[in-house]
C-alpha cells in the first residue's frame, strides 16, 4: 500500500510548490489571503484535483472567495524555491466536469407496478397452496390413524414431514443467506525576496523570513493587511525552514484576461509525500470550510490517513425494477440540494465534525447510473493524468473525498494514502454499501426514488404506494432529521401535483394518436408546466418534434432543457440525445 501525503486549504488561488532535489521530502502548500484596505476576505469552498502514479504528482487547485477589493494577495509556505516552468494555469471547467461525473446522484426508477402485483399474487397463492398441502398432510394421517387406531400410521406420518423439512431447510436458508450476501455486497530587514515571475493574471514573489514579525511587517508596507492569528501560525513554517510563495492577483489585468472567473494554478512535481496544510486556510474562514478532493490514479483509490475516512450514507441495495424498501420520497427531486446539505451536516456532527467522507471511487471510463457523460482520456489528460493515451477510452481511477473542517476540529494537516481497489472493497462491503459489478463503480452516493410505470392500474399503484410510500418518508426522516409530518405532507402534495400533470400527458397523448401535433404540444407543456421533472413528458414531446414535425434541432433543445435545467436523466432520455446529437453531426458535415 503505497502512501502520500498531501498538505492544502481553503484559498482562492491554486497554489502548490515542488522543487526537484530538495534534501527533504517536497512538500505542497496552500495558506491564506492578505487584503488591501481593510478589506475582508474569506474562502469557504476549495476543489483540487491530484493527478499521481508513483512519486509523480500533478496538482490542480481552485477556490472560491468572497470580498469586496481591488487588489488581493495570497500567502502559501512552501519548502523551496520553484521554478517559473513548474507552475502554469489550469482550466476550471475540467474541475467540473469531474465534480459533476463524481458527485452523489439522485436516480428515478420507473416500476412495472402491474408485474409486481401480480408477482405478489402469485408468491401469495403459492404461500397458501403450500399451507394447504402441509395442513393437509398433517391432519389427514392424523384423522386416519385416529379413526383405525393405528398410532404407527399417525408417527410415520409425522416423520415423513419432518425429514422433508429437514433436507429443504438448509437449501432455503442457503438461497436465504446468498440474497442477502448480495445486498451487502515588527521590520522588513529579516524579509528576502528570493524570486519573482508572472503566469497569466497571477504576479508571484517567493520570500523568506527568520521570524514571523518581519513577515508580517512586509506584507503590511505592501498595503496588505495580516490578522495577529496568523503570526503564530507562520513562526510555525519559518521554524520549520520554509519560504514563502505569494501571489498577488490584479484584478485590473484580470478583468482583461476576459475569463468571468478566477483560474486555477497547477503544479507539476516529484515528491514521495504530500502534504496539504488546512490549518493556514482557516484563518480566513467565517465558518466550516468544504474541501473536496479528486485523486487520479491508474490504480489505487486515496483515503486521509490522519483522520478518519467514512462512506456517506448510500443506498446500494436498490435495483432497477426491485425496490429495496431504503428508497426516499419522490418529491425529493426538487429538494435534492437541500437534501445532501443535511445529509451531510447530520453525519459530519455524528463522526464528531473531525472526519473525511468518501463520496465516490470508481473507474472514470464507466458509471452506473451516469450523472453525466464519463470523462474522456482526452479530459483526464487535461486534469493532469499523465499515464492516459488520449482518447475516449480513460484507465484511470477516482476517488472523491469531502472534507468539512474548522481549526478547532482539525488541528493537524492532512495527509492521504494510497489505498488498493481490492482493500476498499473489502472494506466497504463489510459496510453493506458496496456496489459490485456496477460499471466500475466500488462505492458512490447514490439515493433512489421510485415511480409506476405509466399505465399502471388503480390497485397495482394503490398496493405499490401502500407498501413502500410511509418507508420511504420514514427513510428520509432518519437520514435528514427532517420532521416526519412535514414529510409526509410533502409526499401528498407532490402526488396530487404529478396526478394533475399525468391528466395533462394523457390529453397529450390522444392527441398525438389523433395526428393533431401541436395540440399534442401544447398539453405536454402544460404537464411540463406543472410537473417538470417528469422525463416521460420531455421525452414525449421531443420525439413528436422530432419523428412528426422534423425539426431535430428544436428537439435537441428540448433534451437538453430537460436535464441541463430539471435533471431528467435515464437511458432512454440519453440515447434519444445522443441519437440527435450525431444526426445534426452527419448533417453539418454532408
Amino acid at each position: 500500500m503505497k502512501q502520500s501525503r498531501i498538505w492544502g486549504g481553503k484559498i482562492l488561488l491554486s497554489v502548490l510548490i515542488v522543487a526537484t532535489g530538495f534534501s527533504q521530502s517536497a512538500i505542497a502548500f496552500c495558506g491564506f489571503f492578505v487584503s488591501k484596505n481593510e478589506a475582508k476576505l474569506s474562502n469557504s469552498a476549495s476543489r483540487v484535483i491530484i493527478a499521481r502514479q508513483g512519486d509523480r504528482s500533478i496538482f490542480t487547485m481552485a477556490n472560491n472567495y468572497q470580498g469586496d477589493v481591488t487588489d488581493f494577495a495570497r500567502i502559501v509556505p512552501i519548502p523551496t524555491i520553484p521554478t517559473r516552468e513548474q507552475v502554469s494555469i489550469g482550466d476550471n471547467e475540467v474541475i467540473q466536469k469531474l465534480d459533476d461525473f463524481t458527485a452523489p446522484r439522485l436516480v428515478r426508477y420507473v416500476d412495472d407496478v402491474n408485474r409486481m402485483l401480480s408477482r405478489e399474487i402469485r408468491t401469495y397463492g403459492q404461500i397458501i397452496t403450500v399451507i394447504l398441502i402441509v395442513g393437509l398432510g398433517i391432519i389427514l394421517p392424523c384423522w386416519i390413524g385416529y379413526r383405525k387406531r393405528k398410532l404407527h400410521w399417525v408417527l410415520l406420518a409425522l416423520f415423513t414431514i419432518g425429514g422433508s423439512i429437514a433436507l429443504l431447510l438448509p437449501s432455503l436458508l442457503g438461497q436465504a443467506n446468498k440474497a442477502k450476501q448480495s445486498l451487502s455486497q515588527n521590520s522588513t530587514s529579516n524579509v528576502t525576496v528570493e524570486e519573482s515571475f508572472t503566469v497569466g493574471e497571477y504576479d508571484v514573489a517567493i520570500l523568506s523570513a527568520t521570524e514571523s514579525d518581519s513577515l508580517v511587517a512586509w506584507l503590511q508596507q505592501n498595503e496588505y493587511n495580516v490578522s495577529n492569528q496568523a503570526r503564530s501560525l507562520l513562526q510555525d513554517y519559518i521554524d520549520r525552514d520554509m519560504k514563502f510563495f505569494v501571489v498577488r492577483v490584479n484584478l485590473e489585468a484580470f478583468s482583461r484576461e476576459g475569463h468571468g472567473f478566477l483560474r486555477p494554478i497547477v503544479i507539476d512535481y516529484q515528491s514521495p509525500e504530500i502534504l496539504l496544510p488546512i490549518r493556514l486556510g482557516t484563518l480566513n474562514a467565517d465558518a466550516d470550510q468544504d474541501l473536496l478532493v479528486f485523486f487520479l490514479s491508474p490504480q489505487y483509490y486515496a483515503k486521509v490517513s490522519n483522520y478518519r475516512t467514512v462512506t456517506i450514507p448510500t443506498d446500494a441495495r436498490s435495483r432497477y425494477r426491485e425496490p429495496s424498501g431504503s428508497e426516499l420520497p419522490a418529491f425529493l427531486q426538487n429538494e435534492f440540494g437541500e437534501f445532501y446539505e443535511a445529509i451531510f451536516q447530520k453525519q459530519y456532527e455524528v463522526e464528531g465534525k473531525n472526519v473525511a467522507f468518501l463520496e465516490y471511487a470508481g473507474y472514470t471510463g464507466k458509471c452506473d447510473p451516469c450523472s453525466t457523460q464519463a470523462p474522456t482520456s482526452d479530459l483526464l489528460k487535461q486534469a493532469g493524468a499523465f499515464w492516459e493515451e488520449g482518447g475516449d477510452f480513460p484507465l484511470s481511477a477516482i476517488t472523491r473525498l469531502h472534507v468539512r473542517y474548522n481549526a478547532e476540529n482539525f488541528p493537524e494537516d492532512l495527509k492521504f494514502v494510497e489505498v488498493e481497489q481490492q482493500e476498499l472493497q473489502i472494506e466497504i462491503a463489510s459496510e453493506e454499501k458496496y456496489f459490485p459489478n456496477w460499471g466500475g463503480v466500488t462505492f458512490q452516493g447514490r439515493y433512489v426514488m421510485r415511480e409506476p410505470e405509466k399505465g399502471s392500474s388503480g390497485l397495482a399503484k394503490w398496493r405499490y404506494h401502500d407498501r413502500y410510500q410511509s418507508q420511504w418518508n420514514q427513510n428520509l426522516a432518519e437520514l435528514t432529521g427532517w420532521d416526519l409530518k412535514d414529510i409526509q405532507e410533502k409526499a401528498k402534495q407532490y402526488e396530487e401535483t404529478i396526478s394533475l400533470a399525468r391528466k395533462w400527458e394523457k390529453q397529450g397523448d390522444l392527441a398525438r394518436e389523433l395526428n393533431k401535433y401541436e395540440t399534442a404540444l401544447q398539453y405536454y407543456d402544460r404537464a411540463i408546466e406543472t410537473a417538470p421533472n417528469l422525463s416521460s413528458i420531455w421525452l414525449s414531446k421531443a420525439l413528436i418534434v422530432d419523428m412528426r414535425l422534423q425539426r431535430k434541432e428544436e428537439a435537441l433543445k428540448i433534451l437538453e432543457e430537460g436535464i441541463d435545467k430539471h435533471g431528467i436523466l435515464n437511458g432512454k432520455i440519453l440515447y434519444h440525445r445522443n441519437r440527435l446529437q450525431y444526426k445534426l453531426e452527419v448533417e453539418q458535415k454532408n
